[in-house]
């Protein structure tokens, strides 16, 4: 089993989180697909397909999405990630379709429709087509014999450093997936880019998620660009607080001495339980109950008490 590469890694995040995902597929399905689709209701079904083997070295994401009409009728969407450009893509869809396909039947006697959405960062250009008949020789076919061909539709989302400028209305999504669609620009366009994205992390207001995003972002370069530390430089973390440099210190010793993973991990959680801290004295200045405080922010009253709120 391989293990995850950065980019897999990024991405499955990402679309873990449910409002990513939702406002990911929101702007990116064709508009006849959404106007049927009771988005907002969309939930995950990694949890309900446990019995498929899944091979954790890959990032497929499975979506369950209730129709409008209310029927029972949902439909499933297969997020394939590639990063790199591989001919047998259809074929590897067509297995997982075959295994959903088959759970489906087995568990409710009946089948729903799967969406195969496959995202696609590599640098070559696309060129698979968009149909699993597309790989089959269809002009030394004759039509007699095609209706055979076990055909389904992708659903393609392109990205790739050449191509168009990645765009959403959330802005943890833009961040991370324009990252992830300008990681290997050459350094003076990848560190003009990089100020842009850390200008537009430092409007979001809550600050675990804030501190989250930042450390996501400072994990990924560093595990993708060998020359990760030349953006290390305080005029590129400008656009954010003061503080961030000393996590960024702290995660650079850490690095240094002990590895990525463990300093990453040292620096994420101590930003998020800084944000922590700072949300529960904005509830405490807003007079909230001090259980009502712990309930929100998941810290203890010995936590919240020795900081003195």
């Amino acid at each position: 089993m391989n293990p995850l590469q950065p980019s897999d890694k990024l991405i499955k995040k990402i679309f873990s989180r449910k409002q990513e995902a939702i406002d990911f597929f929101t702007e990116n399905l064709p508009p006849g697909l959404l106007e049927n689709l009771d988005i907002e209701n969309m939930i995950s079904g990694k949890e309900n397909f446990v019995g498929l083997e899944w091979d954790e070295s890959r990032t497929d994401q499975l979506y369950q999405i209730p129709l409008k009409s209310g029927s029972s009728v949902y439909i499933y969407l297969l997020f394939e990630h590639k990063s790199y450009y591989d001919p047998k893509v259809f074929l590897q869809l067509l297995e997982y379709l075959s295994k959903i396909y088959r759970w489906q039947f087995d568990h409710h006697k009946k089948l729903q429709i799967i969406l195969p959405f496959v995202f696609y960062h590599g640098e070559e250009k696309w060129d698979l087509g968009w149909c699993f008949a597309e790989m089959f020789d269809l002009k030394k076919t004759p039509k007699e014999f095609q209706s055979y061909i076990p055909n389904f539709q992708i659903q393609l989302f392109e990205l790739s450093s050449s191509g168009e400028e990645f765009h959403s209305e959330n802005n943890a999504l833009y961040i991370l997936i324009r990252l992830i669609q300008m990681i290997r620009a050459e350094p003076e366009r990848f560190e003009k880019e990089l100020i842009h994205l850390f200008i537009i992390l430092s409007k979001e207001k809550e600050a675990s998620k804030r501190i989250e995003i930042f450390f996501d972002m400072v994990k990924y370069i560093f595990s993708v660009r060998k020359d990760a530390k030349r953006f290390n430089r305080k005029e590129i973390y400008k656009p954010l607080e003061a503080e961030y440099m000393t996590y960024l210190e702290e995660l650079e010793a850490e690095y240094e001495m002990r590895g990525l993973e463990k300093g990453i991990q040292k620096g994420i959680q101590k930003g998020i339980q800084k944000g922590k801290l700072e949300t529960a004295r904005n509830l405490q200045a807003e007079g909230f109950e001090l259980s009502l405080i712990k309930k929100i922010t998941g810290l203890t009253e010995e936590e919240i008490r020795g900081e003195g709120i």
